[in-house]
């Protein structure tokens, strides 16, 4: 049994994670021990449902020796979710990806199938039905084979191909045995209004028979709203890559998809228009930021101050009115829901209070006169150095220049011994 479409048919939200194989081609490369860490650490997001809600697309084989031993690794560790792994339409690979992930508890091969002329011509020199029939005999192929894998296809580059073609193409891969059909904006070229048109015309075209997966491309900055749009059209699949890595210009960001649906779960019909129903169980969300963080290091991409959600400027105060009310500036509170601590920073945009704060806490209680000759040092630093924020050992020289009091710092305690005797 596909636990993964059984999921997405009782309506429960399934994910397919693509910083290690989509993630590559965005120039980037995990090895193993890598690879294991991201795959457990978000299977354990989905508190016991990893193998219900989650596949790691686990790389392509055909690179060569040294990802099928990457791959290798994966599945001699990594029991927690369904590990899957990609190739294209032919029967060469099609040997290669059955060897790959044989011996995976939860196991899935994933076909390319070219579905535009254009793209039909370029990957296999057929005609879309002649790509369809020549699909139709690999998906008998593998399961023919001894495999106890699921098979999915990603459709490729849908969004230039018939629509009616892609429908008929998705249920008679579906009849003939492949479990999910991937829906690919290859190019990333669709409009959020586009996208919404796109899955429902292939919703109606299949009458529900067939179960999407939205593979959403970023080139446009609409990955993450085309795949909601698709979620709002019926579709349980959804694919994405932590920090948005993959190919030209990403992919939707993980934690940026966990979160929006993860959060608050009972008003998710009045924003998305979908039920908080397609949860089998709960999320942790406060493992998104450790883990996003763990990625950023691994894969060299480092977390911007804006990015959403895991950027380093969630939290962070460095003026007075946010400082004075910090709730009325933020959409929810980060160190409640996901376990990030407030930071307040010394940058030019500083108050008072934002001072007395930072100095409080370094230990100093500075009186009026203070705080003003470091408001006035903090400013005119900042902007000689040419920096937005003054880091902290800085002002602490500053408040030691100027012989500031410092309550956490004790005289040293002077050994009887010392004491000159008279």
């Amino acid at each position: 049994m596909d636990l993964i479409r059984e999921s997405a048919r009782n309506g429960f939200v399934i994910f397919h994670e693509e910083v290690a194989r989509d993630g590559a081609q965005g120039k980037t490369l995990l090895l193993g021990p890598q690879r294991i860490a991201i795959a457990k650490r978000q299977s354990a997001l989905f508190q016991g449902n990893g193998h219900r809600q989650l596949v790691f697309n686990a790389g392509f084989p055909s690179i060569g020796p040294e990802e099928q031993n990457v791959i290798r690794e994966l599945i001699g560790s990594v029991d927690s979710c369904y590990l899957g792994v990609s190739g294209r339409a032919t029967f060469e690979e099609a040997d290669l990806l059955i060897k790959s992930i044989s011996g995976a508890r939860f196991g899935r091969i994933s076909i390319a199938l070219p579905t535009s002329e254009q793209m039909c011509f370029t990957m296999l020199r057929k005609t879309p039905q002649q790509c369809l029939q020549h699909a139709l005999e690999i998906t008998k192929y593998i399961l023919d084979a001894d495999t106890n894998s699921v098979l999915d296809f990603a459709l490729v580059d849908v969004p230039r191909a018939a629509l009616d073609f892609v429908a008929d193409a998705a249920l008679q891969l579906t009849d003939a045995g492949a479990s999910m059909i991937i829906v690919c904006d290859t190019v990333g070229s669709l409009y959020p209004a586009e996208s919404r048109r796109m899955f429902d015309a292939l919703q109606k075209g299949t009458s529900g028979a067939v179960s999407f997966v939205a593979h959403m491309h970023n080139d446009l900055g609409f990955g993450l709203v085309n795949t909601l749009e698709a979620l709002n059209a019926g579709v349980r699949g959804l694919t994405s890559s932590w920090l948005g890595l993959g190919e030209r210009a990403g992919m939707p960001a993980t934690e940026q998809l966990l979160f929006s649906l993860g959060h608050e779960l009972e008003d998710l019909a009045s924003r998305l228009d979908v039920s908080s129903a397609i949860w089998p169980g709960t999320i942790d969300l406060r493992a998104i930021v450790p883990l996003a963080r763990y990625v950023s290091q691994t894969t060299g991409r480092p977390l911007l101050v804006t990015d959403p959600i895991v950027g380093s400027g969630v939290n962070s105060i460095s003026t007075g009115t946010p400082f004075v009310n910090p709730g009325l500036y933020q959409p929810f509170d980060p160190e409640v829901t996901l376990g990030v601590s407030r930071k307040v920073l010394l940058t030019p945009l500083a108050s008072k209070r934002v001072v007395a704060a930072v100095a409080k806490r370094l230990g100093w209680t500075l009186n009026s006169s203070e705080l003003s000759e470091a408001l006035i040092w903090i400013k005119a630093e900042a902007y000689e150095r040419g920096v937005g924020i003054i880091e902290e050992d800085d002002f602490i020289h500053f408040c030691e220049e100027r012989r500031f009091t410092n309550s956490l710092i004790k005289e040293p305690m002077i050994h009887s011994s010392q004491i000159e005797r008279v």
